[in-house]
């Protein structure tokens, strides 16, 4: 699953690679399939995607209305924001999720409706957070890496405990970022990146290394409050 972002939208797609010559678009229950010629590039599908916005998500929303059956979930966050998790049940064959404006749709088989559906809700959700959190800590890697004029060895987008959301190895020059990472706003996301490079060159947390994170980020100390119970 892929994932495309407008300013107010956020399309998930899967893309099909083939010998063909055109590239085309389908919405079928809900789920956006991008086939492609096999040449093409993320940046000439997403030039195709956004050409189409306006057709994918009424699309979208055609399908959502006629399929207004559904069981409320609550909802979680993705990059700071409240959306909606939807479940429906529908005549396929293995489980998907989508992330369509505020709302979070997983669609499950229906064999699935007489059995505890809770550990794959969790599953499909930690899927997703993984997908935002690797185009997320992509972005804010490269953003921090131009900042600071260094950058480690490597990094790596993990399941970690609640109450851990980064971590930093200075002996391997490599940082872990939790896949839990993606609930929060990108100013969170490029503060978390932002103390783990400083941790690159300190350890622990020294005078030093707050100048630093003080330096390149005045406001730093909101988002330490909304980490106060996270260990980074």
């Amino acid at each position: 699953m892929k994932i495309f972002k407008t300013k107010n939208n956020v399309i998930s797609y899967t893309v099909n690679k083939a010998t063909a010559s055109e590239c085309y678009i389908s919405v079928d229950a809900g789920e956006v399939v991008v086939n492609a010629p096999w040449y093409f590039s993320r940046k000439q599908i997403q030039t195709v995607i956004e050409e189409k916005r306006k057709w994918i998500l009424n699309k979208i929303e055609e399908y959502q209305k006629a399929n207004k059956v559904y069981t409320d979930k609550g909802t979680i966050f993705i990059l700071g924001a409240a959306h909606q998790v939807c479940l429906y049940y529908k005549n396929i064959n293995t489980p998907s999720i989508n992330l369509i404006n505020r709302n979070i749709e997983i669609v499950l088989p229906n064999k699935y409706k007489k059995i505890e559906v809770s550990q794959i809700l969790k599953i499909l959700i930690d899927k997703l957070y993984q997908t935002v959190a690797e185009q997320e800590v992509e972005r804010a890697m490269e953003k921090t890496r131009l900042l600071l004029g260094y950058a480690p060895e490597d990094y790596e987008i993990v399941n970690v405990e609640k109450n851990i959301i980064a971590h930093c190895s200075s002996e391997e020059q490599k940082i872990f970022i939790g896949s839990n990472i993606a609930k929060y706003d990108r100013n969170i996301i490029d503060y978390i990146v932002l103390h783990e490079f400083c941790h690159l060159k300190y350890k622990i947390h020294t005078k030093n290394f707050w100048k630093i994170i003080k330096k390149y980020m005045p406001s730093y100390e909101r988002y330490e409050k909304v980490l106060k119970d996270f260990s980074y």
